[in-house]
């Protein structure tokens, strides 16, 4: 009927060819519903010996006693912005860990207070309590697979309106989802009130949400810098403005739509969480709760703590220099000499010699032995290859014009070169005018 009604004829061997496309793809979809899906979720931190931190251990297990819940198997000690617990398998430093999992989050132990500790701490046992977690570790399999299968839909043209379909379901099916995990983050927060206090929760809902934003501001501040950066202090910077943040943080205009970073599950927005405590998310009421800093009683539970932060935090910032550092010949359309320096030493001129003619690329534009000027880059309006030919065309005092370079006359891997190095310089080129028209933009709003 289909090869019928698009060729508007019968032919065994059309039919036969429509039906060998169609069985090639019900073998891909069935060969991604079968192929074994490996789970294993990587974070940074440092897996805490049971034999060492006996205080901390000591209270988590008066905890889980409260909750009702066994201890769990292993506590990750990082500096990343949250709380949470799991059953998947994680990877630490290269090493495969499994069975119950509680992350304590170092850079925010430091800055909350004994009860805010102790009612997180309760949240999350209480997510062993209610099987949450085991059931993350069930459901993520699934969800992993079902997008190997939309993928494997999606490539076979024939399966398409079957990929349209079950897209369709995992969008609604991701909706159930989603107020399942609030549900359970409900659960956890009426029972950290119950066993701990309604006002810890709120506290400790509010300081983590207020550190995860001045974070974010810190590392987005360093970020836009356009020197390069001897040192990355972003701890220091944390250390000495956030007690100020957390105290003005009521008066943030986007507090109540607020919520939570978790890297499994979705949480309710900040407002609902405080109203079901019976706490209105108001001014006056965050400023009460966040007028005293934290006094860090859970961090002096930690034998070496403060060692393993500042190893943590000493690999991070070094990362986000070396991030930052790559980024800023990306923004510079060079008008110093140090803005020249920057750009010319991540992007020195290349050229590259043929049989009798040479190509060279540098930050500004291209040039060719074949023509009698170099062609900016600021000049480009359409590059192309075609029938192993280069064509530039620009504009040139109001003038389009087309230069061409026959790519032949270079060897194999010398035309890849070319081709590899216009599509790297020009990128930049472009990466660099982009990021220039937003911060004019940015400016410009800043000024009004």
């Amino acid at each position: 009927w289909v090869t019928a009604l698009w060729a508007e004829r019968i032919s065994p061997k059309l039919i036969l060819g429509v039906g060998f496309i169609a069985g090639l793809g019900v073998v891909m979809v069935v060969v991604s519903i079968f192929k074994r899906i490996k789970v294993e979720f990587p974070v940074e931190g440092k897996v805490l010996d049971k034999n060492s931190s006996p205080e901390l251990w000591k209270e988590l297990n008066r905890i889980c006693e409260k909750v009702g819940t066994a201890p769990p198997d292993q506590v990750i000690l990082g500096i990343d912005d949250n709380f949470f617990v799991t059953e998947n398998p994680m990877t630490v430093n290269g090493e495969k860990v499994t069975g119950r999992t509680l992350f304590l989050s170092l850079a925010l132990l430091k800055h909350i207070n004994g009860t805010e500790a102790e009612a997180i701490l309760v949240h999350e046992m209480a997510h062993f309590s209610g099987q949450d977690t085991l059931y993350s570790k069930k459901i993520t399999p699934l969800l992993i697979r079902f997008s190997h299968n939309l993928d494997a839909l999606q490539a076979g043209v024939l399966t398409l309106p079957v990929f349209f379909f079950m897209n369709a379901f995992r969008a609604m099916f991701e909706l159930s989802l989603s107020r399942m995990s609030r549900s359970r983050e409900f659960r956890a927060d009426r029972i950290a009130a119950e066993t701990a206090s309604p006002i810890g929760v709120a506290q400790g809902l509010l300081r983590t949400t207020a550190y995860s934003g001045f974070r974010n501001q810190v590392q987005n501040e360093l970020f836009k810098g356009e020197e390069a950066l001897k040192a990355a202090n972003i701890s220091d910077q944390i250390e000495e403005g956030f007690p100020a943040y957390a105290v003005a943080f009521g008066g943030k205009g986007d507090v109540k739509a607020l919520e939570n970073s978790h890297p499994f599950d979705s949480h309710p927005p900040l407002v609902q969480r405080l109203e079901a405590l019976g706490i209105p998310c108001e001014r006056e009421y965050i400023d009460e709760m966040l007028k005293t800093q934290g006094d860090g009683k859970w961090y002096d539970c930690i034998d070496e703590a403060w060692e393993m932060e500042r190893e943590q935090w000493d690999e991070l910032e070094e990362r986000f220099r070396e991030m930052h550092e790559q980024s800023l010949p990306y923004r510079f359309l060079p008008e110093t000499e140090e803005e020249l320096a920057v750009v010319v030493k991540a992007f020195p001129e290349v050229r590259i010699e043929g049989k009798e003619s040479w190509f060279a690329v540098n930050h500004e534009g291209v040039q060719f032995n074949g023509w009698e000027v170099p062609v900016k880059f600021s000049e480009f309006t359409e590059v192309g290859v075609n029938d192993g030919v280069l064509t530039v065309t620009h504009k040139r005092e109001g003038k389009k014009k087309n230069l061409s370079v026959k790519l032949k006359t270079f060897g194999k891997g010398e035309q890849q070169g070319i081709i590899n190095a216009i599509n790297h310089y020009y990128g930049r080129y472009q990466n660099a005018v982009a990021y220039q028209k937003q911060k004019k933009a940015a400016a410009g709003v800043i000024a009004e």
